[in-house]
């Protein structure tokens, strides 16, 4: 089969390394079954892999932590079956998805929705799962709260808008310099552009008559922190899911006297059947319309053979759409 190997970490972004390979179909062991990949999302965290950026990495190794497909070998009931997945281990600790097959755990096997695509459904994963994370079981979203989302546009902040709106919440989108937010949400969404108000702080506020927001979703990091402290309504929660910086100030006095919660989210400690769990939680809303994939145009769907081109993409934040291999392309 072809699949893309990584042997060691590249030196610098402009130059890759890695080679698209002929190697054999993997042997499977109990508990686990073998899946021939139509779809594998290509997130920022695939690339930066190869650059020697991300934890757990093993080489050599496939890159790929997002996969749709259908099991081709394993456990009869599972044989057959159009699957979607994600983990943190996927093209980390164990090879991923950019290949023509892929082993994956069998209790990480979820059905994906039929309504998705296997472009939509592998592109998913990743941004999903992080989001997922940090807006149910980190914040505990409920009906009626307020949730500002820093970086609005972006994979995360779009699968954050959308749980928020789904479950009742009040939507701030805020954008580096537009008016418009372009992803699906079921409930309004009011946006912020920082090029005509460049206020964080002053632009949530005027929002909600000083209360300050209930969530803040702060998919930028350090940017963002200090205002969004600061914008917290009583018991608010702040998630954390990416920084620039590191090292960043905090008044203890104004967290503690507000009750806040900072909430911390990475997916990289989810393997592949945790991550699983989580896109299993996600699947009722996507098949009820109430959740809405990613669109996957034509020209952003790439084959094995032309993955450099994609990977480079990526890495480069040259399009704000989601870029996917597709093994048979």
């Amino acid at each position: 089969m072809k699949a893309i190997r990584v042997t060691e970490k590249s030196a610098s972004s402009d130059g890759l390394k890695f080679e698209l390979a002929d190697v054999k179909i993997p042997k499977i062991k109990d508990g686990e079954c073998l899946v021939k990949i139509h779809a594998s999302g290509i997130n920022p965290s695939d690339v930066k892999a190869l650059l020697g950026r991300m934890p757990n990495l093993v080489w050599p190794r496939t890159p790929g932590r997002d996969y749709a497909g259908v099991v081709v070998e394993g456990s009869s009931e599972l044989v057959g079956k159009e699957v979607w997945g994600t983990g943190g281990d996927l093209g980390m600790g164990r090879d991923g998805a950019h290949a023509a097959f892929n082993v994956v755990d069998v209790a990480g096997i979820r059905e994906k929705p039929a309504n998705l695509s296997m472009a939509e459904a592998g592109s998913v994963g990743v941004s999903w799962t992080c989001a997922w994370l940090g807006m149910v079981p980190g914040a505990h979203i409920a009906d009626g709260e307020t949730v500002t989302v820093l970086g609005a546009n972006g994979k995360v902040g779009e699968a954050a808008i959308q749980i928020a709106t789904a479950a009742g919440a009040r939507v701030i989108a805020v954008e580096r310099t537009r008016d418009d937010y372009f992803g699906h949400a079921t409930g309004p969404v009011d946006v912020v552009n920082l090029e005509k108000e460049p206020d964080v702080q002053k632009a949530i506020m005027d929002r909600t008559d000083g209360k300050g927001t209930d969530i803040i979703m702060n998919t930028v990091g350090s940017p963002y922190f200090e205002a969004a402290c600061n914008s917290l309504a009583k018991q608010g929660r702040q998630i954390i899911c990416t920084t620039i910086e590191e090292d960043n100030n905090i008044n203890l006095r104004t967290f503690y006297r507000g009750n806040y919660h900072m909430i911390g989210v990475s997916n990289m400690d989810h393997n592949n059947i945790l991550s699983g769990e989580l896109l299993e939680d996600t699947k009722s809303g996507f098949e009820s319309g109430a959740y809405k994939p990613y669109p996957i145009k034509d020209e952003n769907v790439y084959s094995l053979e032309d993955a450099g081109e994609a990977y480079k993409i990526v890495l480069k934040g040259a399009s704000r759409d989601r870029i996917v291999i597709d093994p048979k392309a």
